[in-house]
């Protein structure tokens, strides 16, 4: 009998291969553009957290077992080994949900911390740095999109950062093609499954990418020495996919090298989920009238936004409202919106929502949410092109297929599915619009055409009544810092970031610095870390 090995090239070996192959001149300029923007954001959103009191507490549960280091992070009052730094930066990087993502993946608190810090061990150039850091992405975005009929969404896909940590770790300690992959098999085996009741409320949020990061690195470092895991984690029927899919999309995991995720990079403007940040504009876009002024809110949004708004109620309702409680409700954030005039980490603090906390809890009571068909059908025209049907779900039998989206769609039950809107949403994932990105929908996953014509978005219609009777309304598509837009693009709303929140930690020269190094992609930016140079 033949041997398996010898015969088969496993997933997590052809995914291997290609990282290890990967070279940063074979990335296109605008994908290393985005990294660039993903690394600002990141900055951004560790500078944010600082003054969060959750991140207090998980920073001193660190500083307790963290060993003796090179890395300084902002908040812990001691420079840590790599490992404890990882942790700490990435519990700091998801604290306000202040973050960035790709289609079907918020990678950045890896594949942008892995690389930087484990420099400071390792000695890795910026171009390998760079190049860690594109393949974190690509990876993680295509472990997301591969388990979309499944139970879990979003920053609850949390086991992509143990494989994008794994990758990245591995290419900057120099692993071959084998280990490599038995760094993401390692990484897989025991994969973390994020829950609801974790997430929606307490501190254990702010570990969500933490946990699976330090694993990630973990599994590299195992494989550099010869420990091995199963290969087969992508393919066995009772592997990876079978405990964290309704069916799998494993064509989702192709287009290496001809479609790059990266590309749709969206960078928040607010903190707070990426579901929220329409409203968000759309409220910005009335003024915001004054709080006292405001009757009632009716936001009108499509299914993931609902569906958000949903799962997160039940936490948001019965309590005092914390950072981790609004980022995921729509009452709770037009209200912070309204009152304070603006969306910003000052405002997703816990002093400032204890101290307005009478004052929201009246208004949120105002605000409320409805489904809007023709909103979902816009993000499933938006989505199509990246979503082949045929192709995604060619392989997979019919019937699971259809057990799986009765599954999926039981998660949002509170909707209810007509005949003409279920007809208009299946045509237009089928359709998958016109002219050269409908092609593209028709064809393979991660098409550079698909992409070339991608927008990330998330639509929702404000209307404020208004004491005197008067209504304004307004509406919002694609967020600013979100791909595609033309309003604020990406890389501009990750410099704003950077400029408004970064003196609080770094001093403004500090800040520029960081802004400098990144542009000029320096070798060392986990020195400025925990730098402060001063105003």
């Amino acid at each position: 009998m033949r041997a398996y090995r010898a015969t088969v090239v496993t997933t997590l070996e052809r995914l291997g291969g290609w990282a290890v192959d990967l070279r940063l001149d074979d990335v296109p300029d605008a994908v290393i553009d985005r990294c660039r923007a993903q690394r600002r954001s990141v900055f951004a959103a560790l500078a944010a957290s600082t003054g969060d009191v959750a991140s207090h507490r998980v920073l001193a549960g660190v500083e307790t077992w963290a060993g003796e280091g090179p890395v300084l992070v902002p908040g812990l009052p001691r420079s840590v080994a790599v490992d404890a730094a990882l942790y700490a930066a990435a519990a700091l990087s998801i604290a306000l949900d202040f973050d960035d993502y790709v289609c079907f993946a918020h990678a950045g608190h890896s594949a942008v911390l892995v690389p930087i810090l484990l420099a400071a061990e390792t000695g890795a150039s910026a171009v390998e740095q760079l190049a860690a850091q594109v393949a974190a992405n690509e990876l993680e975005a295509r472990l997301g999109g591969a388990c979309l009929l499944g139970p879990l969404n979003g920053q609850l896909w949390s086991f992509v950062h143990a494989a994008g940590s794994a990758v990245a770790a591995g290419l900057l300690l120099g692993l071959d093609t084998g280990r490599l992959a038995h760094a993401l098999a390692l990484a897989l085996y025991q994969a973390p499954r994020a829950t609801v009741p974790g997430f929606m409320a307490p501190d254990s949020k702010l570990l969500t990418a933490a946990e699976p990061t330090l694993a990630g690195i973990r599994a590299a470092r195992l494989a550099a020495r010869g420990v091995t895991g199963p290969l087969d984690a992508l393919d066995h029927p009772q592997g990876f996919f079978d405990a964290f899919c309704y069916a799998p999309l494993p064509a989702l995991l192709g287009g290496l090298g001809s479609g790059w995720a990266t590309r749709t990079m969206s960078i928040k403007r607010y903190p707070g989920c990426a579901y929220v940040d329409t409203t968000v504009d759309a409220l910005l876009e009335l003024g915001p009238p004054p709080a006292a002024d405001v009757a009632s809110v009716v936001v009108e949004a499509g299914v993931l936004t609902c569906g958000m708004d949903a799962m997160s109620h039940g936490y948001a309702a019965v309590r005092m409202p914390t950072p981790v409680t609004i980022n995921f409700s729509i009452p709770w954030t037009v209200a912070v919106t309204l009152v304070a005039g603006r969306l910003t980490p000052v405002e997703v603090n816990e002093e400032w929502l204890a101290t307005h906390h009478r004052e929201l809890a009246d208004l949120a009571d105002r605000v409320s949410l409805r489904h809007d068909w023709s909103l979902t059908v816009r993000t499933a025209e938006a989505m199509a092109p990246l979503l082949p049907v045929r192709a995604i779900t060619a392989g997979t039998p019919t019937r699971r297929l259809l057990g799986a989206v009765r599954r999926t769609r039981r998660g949002h039950k509170g909707i209810r599915v007509g005949v003409g809107d279920g007809m208009a949403l299946l045509r237009a994932l089928r359709e998958g619009g016109i002219g050269a990105a409908g092609r593209a929908a028709r064809g393979q996953p991660w098409a550079p055409a698909a992409l070339d014509a991608f927008t990330m978005t998330f639509p929702a219609r404000v209307r404020v009544r208004l004491r005197d009777g008067r209504e304004l309304v307004a509406e919002s598509d694609v967020p600013h810092g979100g791909a595609g837009t033309m309003r604020t693009s990406p890389d501009g709303v990750s410099r704003e970031k950077l400029s408004a929140c970064g003196p609080a930690v770094w001093g403004l020269q500090g800040t520029e610095n960081i802004g400098e190094a990144i542009d000029s992609d320096a070798a060392g930016l986990w020195r400025l870390l925990g730098t402060n140079t001063g105003n």
